[in-house]
């Protein structure tokens, strides 16, 4: 069932997959999750890049999530943009800390992962239709998942 950002992000076309990418994924190997146009919310705390620096920040966005057998994909975005766009086997994997809830998949990195030029760390909060498939699907990939108020 779609939520009602779902459905007001398909009408407008917001935090929709890019068919290319999608291409590229299908050819890779089989997509096994796909969430779009769904509500996402941003963290940064002791966040650095180039001209801007923020102690701690909540920006909400409209994005999407995708699981395929190799690599994780979300992007977050309005204005500004977030983007992973990792294979498991990639080292950088192995240092996102995820964690899930009943509603929320959240997902904790270093924002060097977006680009060298930053530094501090991002916390992306995704509110999937499906979490309990999306962290079965991670942790048989070997990401380690917290899993709170279950």
């Amino acid at each position: 069932m779609d939520t009602l950002t779902q459905t007001l992000s398909g009408f407008l076309g917001l935090g929709r997959l890019p068919a290319p990418l999608r291409e590229e994924l299908e050819a890779e190997s089989p997509i096994l999750v796909v969430a779009e146009g769904i509500a996402e919310t941003a963290l940064f705390r002791d966040f650095k890049s180039p001209g801007a620096y923020c102690h701690r920040k909540r920006t909400r966005f409209i994005g999407f999530f995708v699981l395929s057998e190799e690599r994780l994909v979300v992007k977050a975005g309005l204005y500004n943009t977030i983007n992973v766009n990792m294979r498991y086997d990639d080292p950088q994997f192995r240092n996102i800390v995820f964690t899930a809830s009943p509603t929320l998949l959240s997902l904790t990195f270093d924002a060097s992962v977006q680009s060298p030029k930053m530094s501090g760390q991002i916390e992306v909060r995704l509110h999937l239709p499906d979490v309990e498939t999306a962290a079965e699907i991670l942790q048989a990939v070997g990401a380690q998942i917290e899993v709170t108020g279950v």
